[in-house]
């Protein structure tokens, strides 16, 4: 359940993109071969990073936001 929040639900948000992502980094190990390790390194690095800009992102906008205040 998202929260109220801005920060919050931007920090929710990117942790269930960073979850989404390591679950496609895990089921990619579970499979062989050459497409495996394309998604690994595609699809699951993608939304890891994504995740990651997300959430640095929602920290640093808190920040702007309370000092305009």
């Amino acid at each position: 359940m998202l929260s109220t929040s801005p920060l919050e639900r931007k920090v929710q948000l990117s942790g269930i993109i960073l979850i989404l992502g390591l679950v496609v980094e895990s089921l990619c190990l579970l499979g062989h071969g050459p497409i495996a390790f394309m998604l690994f390194a595609g699809l699951g690095g993608v939304l890891f990073a994504v995740g990651i800009f997300l959430y640095l992102n929602s920290l640093v906008s808190d920040k702007v936001e309370t000092s305009k205040q």
